[in-house]
């Protein structure tokens, strides 16, 4: 008879970079990121010097916008996932 490779009884260990700390300080860092973005396109955009340069803050902006999703989503999955254990 053959031993099931993947008992019940086995519980999931979570890499440290997935914890909930580190996501809530991920997080925080990408909204103070959105922020600082947000002020460097307004920043750019009254300056005329500058004007050239707005792609910089507006690519910090949609990548900080796009990590601040991933992050929100898997932490709502995850929170989804422990109610209903």
């Amino acid at each position: 008879m053959r031993l099931d490779p993947n008992p019940l009884f086995r519980r999931v260990i979570m890499p440290w970079y997935d914890s909930p700390p580190v996501c809530w300080v991920s997080l925080l860092a990408m909204v103070v990121l959105l922020f600082f973005s947000v002020t460097g396109i307004v920043v750019a955009e009254n300056n005329p010097d500058y004007n050239r340069f707005v792609f910089v803050p507006m690519v910090l902006l949609v990548l900080s916008g796009l990590m601040i999703f991933s992050l929100s989503s898997r932490m709502i999955r995850r929170s989804k996932q422990q109610k209903d254990e």
